[in-house]
């Protein structure tokens, strides 16, 4: 049975819907939850969550307030107080401690006698001097803090972007000091990465937190997450296609566990074109907060779509080859681009979250049948495994001929080019088990295996028949439906002379 989920605002979930979904970065979370315990002496260690977006910051630090609210030790002396995911008003060192007072006033048990927090907030609203308006609020929140005989645990998000809107570097020398010598305030921050106020030793919050990074998912906590959002597990090589896919992304991973990919080539368009409309503005936004050289060399990257080496990647984006290594080092350090393949001189990079691929090549193709096709068979071969590809490719040439389709769409656009993206290496063997054939009835083309380009004829020639002969015995397996045995085969293939031209 599947359980609620969103993917931008988990914070409309109830607790007890939030808890149930959470199902991975359980780690993360007994990390918090163990650095809490430890906070009961003269000073606390600090936290920060750091993943980009879609990695599960809000909801590992929402999953770790409901913890402190349901544990009977931390309960009895922890007060969480949860900022929301953006707090845009934040602009100076008084303005935190405001908006800390103003979730405070929501939160707080309102008993006859204590003051009245709502009333205080408002009041101090109208207060121009900072350091007034930050001695204020924090008297406030202190007061709550020894009345209720507990520590308040700020919960806060994105705060890289807090710490850099604020103008008065000061400032964050005056937040810093609060957390480091206030024992009645913890802070468990979240980031989207690394920033300049925690990596330079001039600023203030350098080698301050504890930095809980957020990782990708891995195979199975991708499959995990499937099945509760689905109700339903993947099958072992559907999951290790998502993790592909997204990256190990989690918010991704919701997505497409929403998408429900039918085996039906009108279905599957529809639904790509759906996914990729609905989640524009998230796909956009990553984009956009790429600075403008990294993002000309992420997109000439996505645009290729296969593992490229930086040179054909900066031919791709019309920069020298140093300015696009300098800028794909940046790209990886941020986690949006991976190294694949390749050699150590000769380094292959490509999308970390495949889905971007997709979106790019539909924005870029503005939707023609092309691109639409492409995209679709880039998304089908990494969702499916090799048995369900080779059935679904048949189906769709079914529908071809039984009229769902127009003909020339399943028989010359999409079903041989779906078999030259998936193999290579295969030949005319595999098209004939498949019945597909051209518009004029023969076979269709294929695609020949990779030539030599050694100056050595002899060589080559021995060369290409190893190759020949290592190609032939795959594809004995792959006729006789022995698809992992065939793939072995082809990998060895790609590993022994994947470094030729």
């Amino acid at each position: 049975m599947s359980v609620a989920a969103v993917k931008y605002n988990p914070g409309f979930l109830t607790d007890d819907q939030l808890a149930e979904s959470f199902c991975v970065r359980r780690n993360e979370l007994e990390s918090i939850v163990e650095t809490l315990r430890e906070c009961t002496g003269a000073s606390n260690p600090h936290m920060m969550a750091i993943g980009p977006r879609g990695s599960g910051k809000t909801t590992l630090l929402l999953r770790a307030a409901i913890e402190i609210r349901r544990d009977d030790e931390l309960s009895s002396r922890l007060f969480p107080v949860v900022f929301p995911e953006e707090s845009y008003e934040i602009g100076t060192c008084g303005e935190f401690w405001l908006e800390c007072l103003s979730h405070l006033a929501e939160l707080a048990p309102q008993r006859e006698g204590d003051p009245d927090l709502r009333r205080s907030r408002d009041y101090l609203r109208s207060e121009r001097d900072d350091q007034t308006l930050s001695a204020l609020c924090l008297d406030a929140l202190l007061d709550f803090a020894d009345r209720e005989g507990k520590r308040l645990v700020l919960l806060v998000e994105n705060m890289n972007m807090i710490l850099t809107s604020m103008a008065d570097a000061h400032d964050a020398w005056r937040l810093r000091q609060v957390f480091q010598t206030e024992p009645r305030i913890v802070l468990l921050a979240s980031a989207t990465g690394r920033f300049m106020q925690i990596d330079d030793p001039n600023e203030a919050f350098y080698d301050f937190f504890r930095v809980i990074p957020l990782r990708p998912l891995l195979t199975g906590e991708c499959a995990a997450l499937w099945e509760t959002v689905s109700g339903q597990p993947p099958a072992p090589e559907a999951a290790r296609s998502m993790e592909i896919l997204t990256g190990g992304n989690p918010r991704l991973i919701l997505i497409l566990a929403r998408f429900g990919a039918k085996p039906s080539l009108g279905e599957l368009m529809g639904n790509l074109l759906g996914l990729i409309d609905d989640h524009t503005e998230y796909f956009k936004g990553h984009l956009d907060a790429l600075p403008a050289q990294e993002r000309r060399v992420y997109l000439a990257l996505a645009e290729l779509w296969k593992p490229a080496t930086t040179r054909e990647i900066a031919e791709r984006a019309r920069l020298d080859t140093s300015k696009c290594s300098a800028q794909l080092q940046r790209l990886s350090e941020r986690g949006v681009v991976q190294t694949a393949g390749g050699s150590a001189r000769r380094k292959q990079y490509y999308v970390t979250e495949r889905l971007y691929n997709i979106y790019y090549l539909l924005r870029r193709g503005r939707g023609g049948l092309d691109c639409m096709v492409e995209a679709l068979i880039h998304f089908m071969a990494s969702f499916y495994s090799p048995p369900q590809l080779r059935d679904l490719v048949a189906r769709i040439a079914g529908e071809g001929s039984d009229g769902s389709l127009p003909y020339g769409v399943a028989q010359k656009h999409l079903a041989p080019r779906m078999i030259g993206f998936h193999g290579r290496f295969l030949k005319k063997t595999d098209e004939m088990a498949l019945g597909i054939l051209s518009e004029d009835g023969e076979e269709a083309s294929r695609e020949t295996g990779p030539t030599m380009g050694a100056a050595d004829d002899e060589n080559v020639a021995a060369v290409a028949s190893r190759i020949s002969d290592s190609i032939g015995e795959g594809n004995a397996f792959l006729a006789s439906g022995e698809f992992s045995d065939a793939m072995k085969i082809y990998d060895g293939v790609i590993e022994e002379f994947g470094e030729t031209d």
